[in-house]
């Protein structure tokens, strides 16, 4: 909350960096980054069964426009939410997944919370009762 006495010199520039953050390049993958064959059975379940593609939208791959839950939508605490001004998650834009080891080395999600993809994975099926077998998890 802004003291009614001080200027809010944060708000107005929100869009403009929220514009700049979507318009920044995905990394490309180098040769042999990923299993092409999986891409397309992965692409399928992302957009049909797993349900992935309702928040996580393409081609950003995030959420247009108000792209905010509050926990008990996505079934974790609210610890990190409790320090934005609305008590809401971000939808994280999935960018360079296939880049592990330099993109996610605090781990998985808004905090870090999952060691692995398989991790993110594996809380959802379970959150959103998606019933995904063991190996369609793991395409």
């Amino acid at each position: 909350m802004i003291p009614p006495h001080k200027e809010d010199r944060i708000t107005p520039k929100l869009p403009a960096l929220h514009f700049y953050q979507l318009s920044l390049p995905v990394p490309k993958p180098p040769s042999g980054a990923f299993d092409v064959a999986a891409t397309g059975r992965g692409e399928a379940l992302f957009n049909g069964k797993a349900r992935c593609a309702t928040c996580h939208v393409p081609p950003l791959f995030t959420e247009p426009g108000w792209n905010l839950h509050k926990a008990e939508e996505i079934g974790i605490d609210d610890f990190q939410a409790k320090r934005a001004p609305d008590d809401r998650y971000v939808t994280a834009k999935l960018r360079a997944l296939w880049d592990t080891k330099k993109i996610h080395k605090g781990g998985f999600y808004h905090d870090g919370r999952f060691a692995t993809f398989a991790d993110v994975v594996n809380h959802y099926d379970n959150h959103f009762q998606t019933a995904l077998s063991s190996r369609r998890k793991r395409i």
